[in-house]
């Protein structure tokens, strides 16, 4: 006797959502590719420091020093550059072991989301470059700004798609929101202090971030699924 309530064989032309567990690889073929985006990201922000460029004797040991020392923007915007593409991988790393699969939207918006980690470095060079210049600080804050936003719409396509291998409730939910929108507020808001303050604009970020993050994580306490309110997490 055949068991009706069973689900059927995986179709790649009919099904709505790639599961991670299909017998094709929809799901896997998006992680890898945009995990290979993140790299490449990477790559190219550091190929953008180049090596010293040396006027004089070559084999002078304080020359070529000289010459390093000239390259500290580019290594500043490397270190900016990586700093945030890292984090924005890990986050998105972590949401997606959340999910059993994918859908036909989720797709299109993580490959707006990509499209803007791939442009990051730029507006990170940008910054390294010309960190004295409000203008600089501008584009970075609203380029990251960007980044963060679409992470918000991430989550309420996964929700509303139903991807999610345990299904958070609703108050969870808008927690995760409120938490995934935070940054986004933060690097608008620094856009203003970056025309009294470059320096200032940029602290912001950093100290704005942890101070949200502290005051959230004791203010929204709402358990992730599969964890009961009084279980330690």
């Amino acid at each position: 006797m055949t068991d009706d309530s069973a689900p059927g064989p995986s179709n790649p032309w009919t099904d709505r959502v790639y599961s991670r567990t299909s017998n094709y690889a929809g799901f896997d073929r998006l992680v890898n590719f945009t995990d290979a985006v993140y790299a490449i990201a990477l790559t190219l922000a550091a190929l953008e420091i180049g090596l010293p460029e040396l006027v004089g004797d070559a084999d002078n040991p304080w020359q070529l020093w000289e010459a390093i020392l000239e390259k500290g923007p580019e290594l500043g915007a490397f270190v900016v550059a990586f700093a945030w593409v890292a984090v924005y991988w890990r986050a998105n790393h972590r949401f997606v072991a959340t999910l059993s699969g994918v859908s036909g939207r989720y797709t299109l918006v993580t490959l707006v989301y990509l499209a803007f980690v791939a442009v990051l470095p730029w507006p990170a060079e940008l910054l390294g470059k010309y960190w004295g210049n409000p203008m600089s600080v501008v584009v970075f804050a609203v380029f990251a700004a960007c980044v963060s936003g679409i992470e918000v719409v991430l989550w309420q396509v996964a929700y509303s798609d139903d991807l999610f291998g345990m299904r958070p409730s609703p108050t969870f939910k808008k927690q995760q929101m409120i938490g995934a929108s935070s940054p986004v507020v933060i690097f608008l808001l620094s856009i203003p202090l970056a025309f009294l303050s470059p320096v200032l604009a940029m602290a912001f970020w950093v100290v704005g971030s942890m101070a949200v993050g502290f005051a959230l994580d004791r203010i929204l306490t709402a358990p992730p699924p599969g964890i009961d309110r009084g279980q330690p997490l």
